[in-house]
């Protein structure tokens, strides 16, 4: 800032003391170019902000896509144990044909009776081989299909997961015309949240939403209705300033307040823009879920904030991990 005021500071001193050579639009010009650059100058700036947030966000996937690595890493350990089992249970199997062969050994060196328990001997061991064997079946078979279900688990994993990070390119590219300061796109445990800043939607205290609130919720209803199997969660927020109210009505409290502004945006989705009332859930939070510290002004300005939480169809995904327990 005191470099710009440097800057202005010196071209006035400039055109003061050319004056006598310089007209007045020549003036005008040089003033217009300043004010040019700056701003250049500060459009930079937005866009290493932007940069930097959008760093943030890869990192934060980076971290999930870890922990799924580690998840499969440890299913691929329970799958090793149980071939180890099916390997020892080989081995058995391998232990009693020796065992057997040794009794025919003897058969041919015992008396009648001798030969006679031997062979009753022999046919328990054969009933004892023929159920391993149906358990080395079983197990074989349960093998295979645990491995099935786990690829067919990491398919899906992996379709919800760019799924997720298309609605979310999605939304950022309906929403470019607003700044970061009115709202915010992230993912976040497999959803995608739509942060809607108060002042966005809402006078100080209100809960009806303003014009320029109205246009980001058409905007946003643009790309549900266009993303079906999204479920939708509307969750109001507030700060820990108590809410005083000079009159008697509906908002005596934060967490009437946090419901009622969930409410007024759910009604202008569904009402208004038409989104399908069935997948849309409203909630008030009131300032039990923060996202900053409410110690200091701009803290509570972030926790004020209407999340539009979007949820992909995990059918699918608990539907296997149902059939493999």
């Amino acid at each position: 800032m005191r470099k710009n005021i440097f800057l202005f500071a010196g071209i006035a001193v400039l055109l003061s003391l050319s004056s006598c050579l310089v007209t007045k639009k020549k003036f005008d010009e040089q003033v217009a170019l300043a004010n040019k650059y700056l701003a250049e100058k500060n459009d930079c700036g937005d866009k290493l902000t932007q940069a930097n947030g959008t760093i943030d966000d890869l990192n934060h996937q980076i971290a999930g896509l870890n922990d799924q690595i580690q998840k499969l890493k440890d299913s691929n350990a329970s799958l090793q144990d149980k071939n180890q089992k099916l390997n020892d249970i080989k081995e058995q199997l391998e232990a009693t044909c020796e065992n057997v062969r040794k009794k025919l050994d003897e058969i041919s060196h015992s008396s009648a009776a001798e030969k006679n328990k031997l062979m009753q001997d022999l046919a328990q061991k054969e009933q004892e081989l023929m159920a391993k064997g149906e358990e080395l079946n079983k197990l074989s078979q349960a093998l295979k299909e645990r491995e099935a279900k786990v690829s067919e688990l990491q398919s899906l994993i992996a379709r919800k997961d760019s799924a997720v990070q298309a609605l979310k390119k999605k939304m950022l590219d309906a929403l470019t015309e607003f700044g970061s300061g009115d709202l915010t796109v992230y993912e976040k445990d497999g959803k995608v949240y739509v942060a809607l800043s108060d002042k966005l939607l809402f006078a100080s205290g209100s809960y009806s939403v303003e014009a320029r609130g109205k246009e980001a919720l058409k905007k946003i209803a643009e790309v549900l209705i266009k993303n079906p199997d999204i479920s939708i969660m509307v969750e109001g927020h507030t700060d820990n300033k108590a809410y005083i109210s000079s009159t008697t009505g509906p908002i005596n409290s934060n967490w009437d307040l946090s419901v009622m502004r969930a409410s007024s945006v759910t009604k202008i989705l569904v009402d208004v823009n038409h989104v399908e009332g069935k997948r849309i859930t409203p909630a008030g939070r009131s300032d039990f879920s923060p996202v900053e510290s409410n110690d200091t002004p701009e803290g509570r300005g972030k926790n004020r904030r209407i999340d539009i939480v979007l949820t992909p169809d995990m059918k699918e995904i608990f539907n296997i991990l149902n059939s493999a327990q």
